[in-house]
C-alpha cells in the first residue's frame, strides 16, 4: 500500500496562500513609491496637483523637469558619489586585510583583541559624533573630505571585520596550506586566491558602505559648509523648498529619480554575484 507524503507546514494551502498575500502587499509597498516617483517626475506641477497617481503625461514637462532637476543637484550628486566611492573602497579593502590577519595568521591575543574591536558595533554612531566633531575641529579638517572619510573609514572597519572574518574563516584550510607548500607569501595568497573567493562578500561590503555615505544627511551636513564641496542629501532637502516654492513639484520627483541612478547602477552590477550563487563559493570548495 502506498502511503502519501503529508505536506510540509510551509506546503499547505492555508500557509501558501497567507505567504503569497504577504508577499504581494511587502512588493505593493515597495513599489508603489517607486512608481508613484517615476510617474510624476513625468507631469507638469497642475497635473500632479490634480492627481498623483493620473497617468496623463506630458512630453514638455519631462524635459523641464529633469533639465531643472540636473542643473539644481548635479555638483552635490558628483560630489556624494566621489565621497561615498572612496570612503566605501577603503573601508572595504583595509576590513578586508583586517580580516585576513585575524583569521590567517595567529598571533597572541588575536581572539581578545577581535572581541574588543567588536565591541565598537555595540555603539551607535551618532553617539562619538560630539567627539568626532571636536577632533575634526582640532585636526583642521573641517570643511574637507577627510572629516568624512577618516570617521568611515575608522568606524566602519568594525562591520568590514566581522563580515569579512566570518566568511573567511569558513574557507578550507587545505588551500591555503597547499599555497604555502608552493611557496606562496600572505601577499599572494590574499591577492590570488582570498580576494577572489571573497569577491561577493567584498560587494556586499562595498554596496552597503556606498549607499550608506551616499545617502547620509547628518555628518556632512555638520563637516562641510562650502556650497561647491556640500554633498547632496544635505542640499536635497533646501532644493526641494525651493522647487516647491516655484510650483516645480515634477522636478522635485525628477530630482529624487536622477538621485536614484547611482545606487541602481552598484547594485546591478553586483546582482548577478548574488543570483548565480557565488557568494558560497568560497564554502564549497
Amino acid at each position: 500500500m502506498t502511503r502519501h507524503a503529508k505536506l510540509k507546514q510551509s506546503d499547505k494551502l492555508g500557509v501558501q496562500i497567507f505567504v503569497t498575500i504577504w508577499v504581494i502587499i511587502s512588493i505593493l509597498f515597495s513599489f508603489v513609491p517607486l512608481y508613484v516617483t517615476v510617474l510624476n517626475s513625468l507631469k507638469s506641477h497642475a497635473q500632479i496637483a490634480a492627481n498623483i497617481f493620473s497617468i496623463k503625461i506630458s512630453a514638455a514637462a519631462i524635459t523641464e523637469n529633469f533639465s531643472v532637476a540636473f542643473q539644481n543637484i548635479s555638483r552635490p550628486m558628483l560630489n556624494s558619489i566621489l565621497v561615498a566611492f572612496v570612503g566605501a573602497f577603503f573601508n572595504m579593502w583595509l576590513g578586508a586585510v583586517m580580516a585576513y590577519v585575524f583569521s590567517r595568521k595567529k598571533f597572541f591575543g588575536r581572539e581578545f583583541l577581535f572581541k574588543i574591536y567588536i565591541i565598537i558595533l555595540l555603539v551607535p554612531s551618532v553617539m562619538g559624533m560630539p567627539v568626532l566633531l571636536d577632533l575634526v575641529t582640532k585636526a583642521n579638517l573641517m570643511n574637507s573630505y577627510f572629516a568624512i572619510w577618516l570617521p568611515v573609514i575608522g568606524g566602519g572597519q568594525a562591520g568590514a571585520l566581522f563580515l569579512f572574518r566570518t566568511f573567511f574563516v569558513q574557507q578550507p584550510d587545505s588551500v591555503f596550506e597547499s599555497a604555502k607548500i608552493d611557496g606562496a607569501n600572505d601577499a599572494n595568497i590574499f591577492i590570488r586566491i582570498v580576494v577572489p573567493l571573497a569577491i561577493p562578500i567584498l560587494l556586499l561590503n562595498f554596496i552597503g558602505t556606498f549607499s550608506a555615505q551616499y545617502n547620509d544627511y547628518l555628518w556632512p551636513g555638520l563637516v562641510l559648509s562650502t556650497a561647491s564641496l556640500k554633498t547632496l542629501m544635505p542640499v536635497i532637502q533646501s532644493k526641494v523648498d525651493l522647487l516647491e516654492s516655484m510650483q516645480l513639484r515634477g522636478a522635485q520627483y525628477a530630482m529624487y529619480v536622477i538621485c536614484s541612478v547611482p545606487l541602481v547602477i552598484t547594485s546591478i552590477l553586483s546582482l548577478k554575484h548574488f543570483q548565480s550563487g557565488d557568494f558560497a563559493s568560497g564554502m564549497k570548495l
